[in-house]
């Protein structure tokens, strides 16, 4: 995965990992008019990538749940009026916090004023074709899960927590997966994933809630080695925010580079476990696609940009963002053995 995206012109047929710092935000660009989103961060980014790209309408936003930093900034959006969205599929989650119920509302308002259809129940079987043969398909949670929902006890004797419920989806080009993103997917999630044996085998992985530890009390080794045996990515992007909650962790980049020595990993931002200070004259890593670091010089890898029909084109390019690392991350989590093979 070396080759270099060509952002001179408008992205239309690409996947982007948006630096939305700590959250999630991936934003799928099938064709001119097929734009799908999948978790919208929680600051203005979204928006202004959008704006960046002169898109103006989105298919379907998928919200796999119901955490702040995956559906933050999407009230701002339908507030604003300057983009359209043709519907919203949302998790059946149960977070009782003032951001989630505020926004159900304003999605119920819309819905009944005709503005855009509402829809509840994200779980595994749901699927949607854009254009050019790319599709977008919920591989968890099943109904069972789902219909158990957040403080149940599923038959296996497993608490059912909220990331527990975060949807899983795949973007697939031609029937063939290229990406896997698993929101805050826990270990009783994949537990329930892998009880139905999915074919997960995707490219691209962005990790699981940012890097943490699945739950407090998990088995993270076994976790992960469940998880990249069944994924076996090239690219592991962790979507995260300098400073907040000191993603992603040590360990999960240990075990990573462990189980998975040849993929290559990819941070939004730069983590204050790579580079205690911040470099004062960073290389910007993505100079064409909005970025939410990039202001304020905390961009690592930036919003991530891979082409739906070939990807093992990137941006960052390969060799300019591990000569960034080298240059700006003297304590680099992700360092040693990937490091070396980019450069063999």
């Amino acid at each position: 995965m070396g080759n270099t995206v060509n952002l001179a012109m408008p992205l239309r047929r690409h996947i982007c990992f948006l630096d939305v710092g700590h959250g999630n935000s991936t934003v799928i660009i099938a064709g001119e008019d097929s734009v799908v989103v999948v978790d919208v961060g929680r600051q203005s980014t979204l928006s202004e990538f959008l704006n960046q790209q002169k898109i103006t309408h989105i298919r379907t936003v998928y919200l796999s749940h119901a955490d702040a930093d995956h559906i933050g900034a999407l009230a701002g959006i339908l507030a604003t009026q300057a983009i359209t969205i043709g519907r919203v599929i949302v998790n059946s989650d149960s977070k009782n916090t003032e951001v989630w119920d505020d926004l159900l509302y304003e999605l119920d308002r819309a819905h009944h004023a005709g503005s855009l259809e509402f829809k509840l129940g994200l779980v595994s079987g749901h699927s949607e074709m854009l254009d050019g043969h790319v599709s977008i398909d919920v591989v968890g949670p099943s109904r069972y899960l789902a219909g158990k929902g957040p403080g149940s006890t599923l038959k296996s004797g497993s608490k059912v927590r909220t990331n527990s419920v975060s949807a899983i989806l795949a973007v697939s080009v031609n029937s063939s997966k290229i990406a896997l993103l698993p929101g805050d997917m826990d270990d009783v999630g994949l537990y329930e994933l892998l009880r139905r044996s999915p074919d997960l085998n995707a490219p691209i992985l962005v990790y699981p809630h940012h890097g943490c530890p699945p739950r407090a009390g998990s088995d993270l080794q076994c976790y992960m080695e469940n998880l990249l045996k069944e994924v076996k990515p090239e690219l592991v992007i962790f979507s995260i925010g300098r400073g907040v909650y000191s993603t992603p962790s040590p360990e999960t980049v240990r075990l990573l580079r462990r189980l998975c020595p040849k993929a290559r990993i990819v941070c939004t931002q730069l983590s204050e476990h790579c580079a205690s200070r911040l470099p004062k004259a960073a290389a910007n890593q993505s100079p064409l696609a909005f970025a939410r670091g990039r202001e304020h010089g905390k961009c690592c890898g930036g919003t991530v940009v891979v082409s739906l029909d070939d990807v093992s084109t990137v941006q960052p390019q390969r060799d300019a963002h591990f000569s960034f690392i080298r240059h700006y991350a003297p304590t680099a989590l992700c360092s040693g053995d990937c490091l070396k093979a980019a450069s063999a």
